[in-house]
């Protein structure tokens, strides 16, 4: 009974293990394309207002055609057209674009630009920043982005995304039952595991909607917080061994 309950704790650690990496992978990667946007386009006019509407595509692959968007509404009561200044990265330097765009009154207008292979930069990345200019009573707005582009041409990267989170929560839950399942009844040890690994659990998924929201600020410290926990972990069951 008790080699049973080993190895289903054993195999709990392994399942669990491979969930968090998982999932801290790709938290990282998504939130290192956000970080490098942020600083890969240089000086710009400050603006009124963060434009929280822009968004990247999660994933890409390197045969993927994808789309950033960002959309603009026009909450006042005349019709507007909106100077829209787009900038996306290009082989170490970057595409830059103004276009003036029509939007009536009461209208949310979503727009969209394409975005492949061809604007890669840093080997891996796609990094855009959008600038919406003040008109009438509605403020500036500016805000960046980024993608990781990984090369699997036979998968797109929301099919990607969706693989790998699948493969995260799936191992995640299933390392939660076997760990459960050969630890009880839980004493004082199983008590210290099983808050290291609730916290473990909740920083990466922390993490994950970080990536998907482009808060990249914190997606750095749940990738810091994840490390340290998973130091702090190993020190201690070496230390008891």
């Amino acid at each position: 009974m008790q080699a049973k309950k080993k190895l289903f704790r054993t195999l709990g650690v392994i399942f669990f293990s491979i969930g968090i990496l998982a999932g801290m992978v790709m938290f990282i990667l998504m939130n290192w394309a956000y970080f490098e946007a942020d600083f890969y386009f240089g000086y710009t006019f400050p603006a009124d207002k963060t434009l929280t509407t822009l968004r990247c595509p999660l994933l890409m692959t390197s045969s993927e055609t994808g789309a950033v968007t960002a959309s603009i509404t026009n909450n006042t009561d005349l019709d507007l057209s909106i100077l829209v200044r787009t900038e996306i990265s290009y082989f170490g330097a970057a595409t830059s674009e103004s276009v003036s765009y029509p939007v009536a009154v009461g209208e949310t207008r979503r727009l969209s630009w394409t975005v492949t292979s061809d604007d890669i930069a840093y080997g891996h990345l796609i990094m855009a920043r959008v600038y919406v200019f003040n008109s009438y009573t509605l403020p500036s707005r500016t805000n960046t982005c980024g993608t990781v582009v990984v090369g699997l041409p036979g998968l797109t990267g929301i099919q990607l995304f969706i693989i790998v989170l699948a493969l995260s929560l799936i191992s995640l839950a299933a390392g939660w039952g076997l760990w459960l399942a050969g630890s009880r009844p839980l004493h004082v040890e199983g008590f210290i595991g099983m808050r290291a690994m609730i916290i473990l659990t909740a920083v990466v998924l922390l993490g994950i909607l970080a990536g998907c929201l482009g808060l990249w600020g914190l997606g750095l410290i749940c990738c810091v917080a994840s490390v340290l926990l998973i130091f702090s972990v190993v020190g201690y069951y070496i230390q008891k061994a």
